[in-house]
């Protein structure tokens, strides 16, 4: 089984989004709006979010 965990920055308007499937390395790492980070988050399976 596949463990990803999401980390987020959370700012006033933009969100820095890494996302990683082995600890310690970030596999896709995403700067979004509010409007886009919550479209993101909602395609994304079940994960750890920290």
């Amino acid at each position: 089984m596949e463990h990803t965990t999401i980390a987020i920055d959370l700012a006033k308007s933009i969100f820095q989004v890494a996302i990683s499937h082995r600890v310690g390395h970030v596999d896709r790492e995403k700067r979004l709006t509010r409007d886009r980070f919550l479209a993101c988050l909602a395609q994304e399976p079940p994960r750890s979010v920290v």
